[in-house]
């Protein structure tokens, strides 16, 4: 799976100064997998080589961006990034209760605080849902400020907090996207995924919701399957996990399809994390370290797996947190391509809006 996300411009709800979003780049894994970001990039992405037709993608003020993101075939998908106003904390492990500072699951199952909840993470599970819709779930990881982050976006709630090159938070929610020239303000490392029991994850992703998105929460339940036409071993192993994720970033992605932050997953169509990391060694554009990996083993997924680790923990060395979502990609993700999932809206639980900033 790959996938790609995109953001804009700054802004308070005005043509002018809101972000159109950031959609269009995601895509697969099998293939090179498209991605785009601002409104004026398109994006396609290949889950079996096909590129996608142009489609309008919708911008995180509801304007319709002036350029399609391509949706591909089976696996195009966009997402968007976030930062965190409550980053987690140390060295970026994760516990199995949760992450720590930014917001920790509680150990004890589910509690209420605020109206939201919490599951433990001793096994602590959501309800198995029985009423869902069909989708699926992509990847990316552009260091964009994501749509989420401008105040014009999220309906009078705190935005998602943007940081700087250094990843320090910043104070200005009005800072310029670090995807435009000139801009400084990134997504901040504390949005990686992470585990928090064997079977329970939570993150954030870039979806297809209309205009009033920024904030919502969605389970994932992977169904084993994957959108690729292929028999895809990540995606069966999958099978009896879940994840919840929130919507930070919005763009060209396909109506059920979350495109999830992924440290490592490929930035797309815009780049802002050569500037950010310092590095060029980013894998593929469109699908990041794995499928970088998958191209220089003959698609063979145990090596595959084995050399995207490696790339993980050579490119993000120092820098912890983003270790951790990619870690997580390769090791409780299973790193599949595209996997399918029933999902539906759900109450988000305390860690993932304290750990963003951004709770409705």
């Amino acid at each position: 799976m790959v996938s790609a996300l995109f953001s804009c411009v700054n802004g308070d709800n005005t043509d002018t100064d809101t972000p159109a979003g950031n959609a269009g780049r995601a895509g697969s894994v099998t293939v090179s997998a498209g991605t785009g970001n601002l409104p004026t990039a398109g994006t396609n992405s290949a889950t079996g080589g096909s590129t996608g037709s142009s489609a309008g993608s919708v911008g995180a003020s509801g304007a319709p961006s002036s350029a399609g993101a391509a949706q591909a075939g089976s696996a195009g998908s966009v997402a968007a990034a976030g930062s965190s106003s409550g980053g987690r904390s140390g060295s970026g492990g994760s516990s199995s209760g949760g992450r720590s500072g930014g917001g920790g699951t509680s150990s004890g199952g589910m509690s209420s605080s605020g109206g939201s909840v919490s599951y433990g993470g001793g096994g602590g599970q959501p309800p198995v849902i029985t009423d869902g819709t069909s989708g699926w779930a992509t990847r990316y990881w552009d260091c964009c400020k994501p749509a989420c982050g401008w105040k014009g976006n999220v309906g009078g709630k705190n935005p998602v907090q943007s940081c700087g090159q250094d990843d320090q938070p910043l104070s200005d929610y009005a800072a310029k996207n670090a995807c435009e020239s000139g801009g400084n303000a990134y997504m901040c490392h504390a949005l990686e995924p992470w585990a928090v029991s064997a079977t329970l994850a939570y993150g954030y992703a870039a979806v297809n919701k209309g205009s009033d998105f920024c904030g919502k929460c969605y389970q994932l339940q992977f169904t084993g399957g994957s959108h690729n036409s292929t028999v895809d071993e990540g995606s069966k192993a999958l099978l009896g996990k879940t994840m919840i994720v929130q919507a930070i970033n919005n763009g060209g992605v396909d109506g059920n399809q979350f495109d999830l932050l992924v440290p490592g997953g490929g930035v797309g169509a815009l780049d802002a994390c050569s500037k950010q990391w310092g590095t060029t060694d980013l894998g593929e554009r469109y699908g990041g370290f794995f499928l970088a990996c998958q191209k220089s083993n003959g698609f063979d997924y145990q090596k595959s797996k084995a050399c995207a680790k490696a790339k993980c923990e050579s490119v993000f060395a120092n820098k912890p947190e983003l270790l951790v979502g990619c870690d997580w990609f390769i090791d409780w993700f299973g790193a599949p391509d595209n996997p399918a999932v029933t999902y539906k809206e759900v109450t988000c639980p305390d860690a993932i809006t304290k750990n963003s900033g951004l709770k409705r």
